[in-house]
């Protein structure tokens, strides 16, 4: 749902009073920080490693008591915590706090919008 004109102007308004009263406040508002996102490819590795792993699990308490049991147990145990800790990985890093990130080849779909948001923000001024 797209704002008013009216919504626009106060929520401008609000942040250039943001920005007056506490800077530093308003600087980490700014900032876009991709840490803490998910990834959808280790959300799906993960989820194939714990199936792997349980798996291995199975295949060893089928196979019978025993060392070869004991071992599949522990390496299917053993990937099923790998995929897990790899489905809960946050990735990316945190935005540089200069304002300029030419120096980066590469930068994400967050930190681009915030680079359009903040030229678009500066030319409306």
């Amino acid at each position: 749902m797209a704002l008013t004109e009216r919504e626009q102007q106060v929520l401008r308004d609000l942040e250039q009073q943001l920005h007056s009263e506490d800077p530093s406040l308003a600087q980490t508002m700014d900032r876009v920080e991709t840490v803490g996102r998910p990834s959808p490819r280790h959300i799906g590795a993960g989820v194939a490693l714990v199936l792997v792993g349980l798996t291995v699990v199975v295949a060893g308490v089928a196979v019978g008591h025993g060392p070869v049991s004991i071992g599949l147990g522990v390496a299917g145990f053993a990937l099923a915590v790998w995929g897990v800790t790899l489905m809960l990985t946050r990735v990316g890093s945190p935005k540089s706090s200069s304002p300029s990130s030419g120096s980066r080849r590469t930068s994400s779909f967050m930190d681009r919008q915030a680079e359009r948001w903040e030229r678009r923000r500066d030319t409306e001024r």
